[in-house]
């Protein structure tokens, strides 16, 4: 009988406690001094020998107050982790209020071991520990845990190069010391050096990748649009023959539209256009198999085309003049200003050749460019002047490029 009656108390005693610790907590939150967390501590002690959320807020506190002493931090801190040991954040304060205090290093290490040793995969800590190694001048832990940070967070890559190349200069040694194993960060790592222009990291990123890649990857096209930005036309030329076994280095990409257009990237064909023109791979009308590039016009705008579609064509060193040449055929084109060819290869050379007329059968053309004899990007356009006529004005029709052809110009004594 006692001992039903004690169960029946049981369950009302318990709910009269938590309402008295929930109140107990109510009030010290609203009497704390958020400003000064070493004066809060006494009251606690008095109040709340148990700490509590009171506690908890009053250690969290700690990092925020201006001016606090490295001596009263390190009692709330102490105070708290007594009561409550798996907070890694409080044992990371603590590591960096030490520091401030001009303690050891070892000291301060002993806090950071403690704070990882709670929770040694949570990310945020990871992240701090990181930084701290760094300030500390300790680059083993801090590559140590920007890699347990990168773990599962490839996302993250951006920011843990930056931090690591402080004190890393070689793309190799990034790779080795800091990024986890895995072809999602090599991937990540070569999307880093694309943004930023760092082609050592992307050449370091790319040969650590399987080859050859598919023709349209990813990859492929980052690498290759990552030298062309630099000036690394060598290694564009040779990533793009590995993944297109009939492309030839100094040679026109895709010269007979053997493949698919592509995307834009890379040395595929650029070919977001206006409204009023559209782009595709006729398989149906060509000078050689498979097919040729087809451009249509709807003879609805006044077409400006100067930018798309293009071609980039990366050059060999050595000739000071190059001969571009090919087939092109058009059907019921309208209109004055009629489309022509461009070609650009920096310092101000500039090519250009018009179309024949409005309408004609597969006809061949050549467009010779004078170059600096240094490796460069040719851009072969398309491309169209609006006019200002009121009449004569909308492009309709259709126009056809195929077989294009580079090779150095022939010499006066040729």
């Amino acid at each position: 009988m006692i001992l039903f009656t004690l169960r029946w108390l049981a369950l009302p005693l318990a709910g009269l406690a938590a309402f008295w610790i929930a109140l107990s907590e109510y009030q010290t939150l609203r009497n704390l001094d958020w400003a000064r967390p070493d004066v809060s501590l006494s009251q606690l002690e008095t109040r709340q020998p148990w700490g509590g959320l009171s506690g908890r807020a009053v250690a969290a506190a700690v990092d925020d107050a201006p001016g606090l002493e490295p001596e009263a931090a390190e009692a709330v801190l102490a105070w708290q982790l007594q009561r409550y040991p798996l907070d890694p954040a409080r044992w990371f304060s603590r590591a960096l209020h030490a520091r401030r205090g001009g303690e050891s290093q070892e000291r301060i290490l002993q806090h950071v071991q403690a704070a990882v040793a709670v929770h040694p995969g949570h990310r945020n800590l990871n992240w701090q520990v990181a930084a701290l190694g760094y300030e500390l001048l300790r680059y083993d832990l801090a590559e140590q845990h920007l890699r347990h940070w990168l773990r599962g967070n490839p996302g993250g890559t951006a920011d843990a190069l930056s931090v690591a190349s402080l004190w890393i200069a070689d793309p190799a040694d990034l790779f080795e010391r800091v990024l986890p194993e895995g072809e999602q960060y090599v991937l990540a790592a070569l999307a880093v050096a694309r943004r930023f222009g760092w082609v050592e990291l992307g050449a370091e990123a790319w040969y650590r990748l399987p080859q050859p890649r598919p023709p349209q990857d990813p990859a492929l096209l980052d690498f290759v649009d990552l030298a062309i930005a630099e000036g690394e036309w060598g290694l564009a030329m040779t990533a793009w023959a590995d993944s297109f076994p009939d492309y030839l280095p100094g040679e026109v990409p895709n010269a007979d539209f053997q493949h698919e257009v592509g995307d834009g990237r890379g040395l595929n064909w650029r070919t977001r256009m206006p409204d009023g023109a559209r782009v595709s791979r006729d398989l149906e009308t060509f000078v050689t198999e498979p097919a040729s590039l087809r451009v249509d016009f709807d003879g609805r705008e006044n077409l400006r085309m100067h930018n798309h579609p293009v071609l980039r064509i990366p050059t060999l060193e050595g000739p000071r003049a190059w001969l571009l040449s090919g087939y092109w055929r058009a059907e019921g084109l309208t209109t004055a200003n009629l489309p022509y060819l461009s070609v650009t290869g920096g310092e101000g050379a500039a090519a250009r050749i018009d179309v024949p007329a409005a309408a004609f059968d597969w006809t061949p053309f050549s467009i010779e460019i004078e170059t600096s004899g240094t490796p460069r990007i040719l851009d072969l356009r398309i491309r169209r002047d609006p006019t200002r006529l009121d009449f004569d004005r909308f492009l309709a029709g259709r126009l056809w490029l195929d077989a294009l052809r580079l090779e150095p110009a022939p010499t006066v004594s040729d």
